[in-house]
């Protein structure tokens, strides 16, 4: 299953859930003389829990998910460019270590 059919299926399913929690409440409210029993409204309240957890779960994992791949990258960026000063460091050595090592030929 991919992720993206997952998470489909998970806000189709909240979706799904709220809108038949407010469609009960609502004929429990209307055919019932405008009263309202305990069973109804657990089921609404039960059913905007699960919303919440399913969009605040998956909307958090992805956030942490960026947080970690932003880090990630920034630390590999900080070592590629350490190396690459050291690299022209050591170039600059070497050249510099070259000059003077060369025989100065006098006539």
């Amino acid at each position: 299953m991919t992720p993206n059919r997952k998470e489909n299926i998970q806000y189709g399913t909240a979706i799904g859930f709220l809108i038949s929690g407010i469609i009960m409440c609502f004929l429990a409210f209307f055919l019932n003389e405008y009263d309202i029993e305990n069973g109804p409204l657990f089921y609404l309240g039960t059913a905007t829990t699960f919303c919440g957890a399913v969009f605040g779960i998956n909307l958090m994992v992805q956030n942490q998910v960026m947080r970690a791949e932003t880090r990630i990258n920034h630390r590999i960026d900080q070592r590629i460019e350490q190396e690459e000063h050291k690299r022209e460091r050591y170039k600059d050595d070497v050249e510099s270590d070259d000059i003077e090592s060369e025989p100065i030929d006098e006539m």
